[in-house]
């Protein structure tokens, strides 16, 4: 696949993890939610390029629209329990606490990569269908 569309079903990905991450995340103040979210979103846009690059062939299957599902879904379900959990145990503010939070989201979105664009689904459909 060119680079262009490749470029924008990265960017449409990173969308998705850049409002999932800015708004998960707990800032120690207000006004740094959308800094998170655009930090969020530069760091999904470049590991999701990559990892579309990468895997060319991935978008010409006529899943694309189910790949982007399932992106969302892993990235919300593997980084919000995560998050929670740190931010209760660590604190919401404190430097551990937000450390952890943004280990957290990158968890959640190599998980998400690599379910929706890295081979996760592929084994799914073939599995289930």
């Amino acid at each position: 696949m060119r680079r262009l569309p490749t470029f924008g079903w990265a960017l449409l990905v990173s969308i998705w993890a850049g409002l999932v991450g800015g708004a998960v995340i707990r800032e120690p103040s207000v006004d740094l939610v959308p800094l998170y979210a655009v930090i969020c979103q530069l760091l999904g846009l470049i590991a999701a390029y990559g990892t579309m690059r990468e895997r060319s062939h991935i978008l010409e299957s006529v899943h694309r629209p189910g790949r982007v599902g399932m992106f969302i879904i892993i990235l919300f379900f593997v980084m919000v329990p995560l998050t929670t959990v740190f931010a209760l145990v660590l604190g919401d503010t404190s430097v551990a606490g937000v450390a952890t939070q943004w280990v957290s989201y990158l968890v959640g979105l190599g998980s998400a990569l690599y379910v929706a664009f890295a081979g996760g689904f592929d084994r799914a459909w073939e599995k289930y269908t």
